[in-house]
């Protein structure tokens, strides 16, 4: 069996399980409260952005979207618990609809994006905000190193991958860390078109992130 070379609708999976280790905190600690640096949300709120995100993205694909689509949101108030498995059950969501996908493609702010594109952007999104939120409670991940590969390669393939092992290059790309040789843009965004379709330069956003 060949070993992938881009982020798969599996990754996307893999990844979200890896936010499992958040489940040791229980719902009525204080620690859920904390700030989720660099964001300004709660950590509680953090891991519902993930699933926000998630559910955003699904709702581009499974449309075939060439626009921004309203992101897809219940409102109930739930405990940290139920956000992580939300979490679960939209990259599980997703991970259905980028198989669909096939090759086609759909909108996305930072590009149009096709599968490998769409599960590096949900990967990114899943480890870098389930990292924060770890922080602010307490809790180590570990981060699958083989996804961490995919994702960088796929969309910040302007980053030399020798630099340091792929979580660290993950999480410097998006300012988590500092990695020497990582140049940490407030601004960065993602290749998410094909990379048949890079211009060579760092992708920068032209709108500001949401949890700034």
């Amino acid at each position: 069996m060949t070993t992938p070379t881009e982020p798969t609708p599996g990754d996307v999976v893999s990844a979200a399980l890896t936010l499992h280790e958040l489940t040791s905190i229980p719902d009525n600690s204080p620690r859920w409260s904390n700030i989720a640096e660099p964001t300004k949300w709660t950590a509680a709120h953090t891991i519902e952005h993930i699933a926000d995100a998630l559910l955003f993205y699904s709702g581009q694909v499974a449309r075939r979207a060439d626009a921004k689509l309203p992101v897809l949101r219940d409102g109930r108030d739930a405990p940290a618990s139920e956000h992580l498995d939300n979490v679960l059950s939209a990259a599980h969501v997703l991970a259905a609809l980028l198989r669909d996908l096939a090759e086609e493609r759909a909108f996305h702010p930072s590009g149009t994006a096709d599968v490998p594109g769409w599960a590096g952007m949900a990967v990114t999104e899943i480890l870098v905000h389930g990292t924060d939120a770890a922080r602010a409670i307490g809790v180590r991940l570990d981060l699958p190193e083989n996804v961490c590969a995919r994702t960088v390669s796929r969309v910040f393939p302007w980053i030399d991958p020798s630099l340091a092992r792929p979580s660290e290059i993950l999480l410097a790309v998006t300012g988590r860390i500092s990695v020497e040789g990582v140049h940490s843009d407030p601004d960065w965004w993602w290749q998410s078109a094909p990379l048949n379709e890079w211009d060579g330069l760092p992708a920068r956003r032209d709108v500001k992130p949401g949890w700034t």
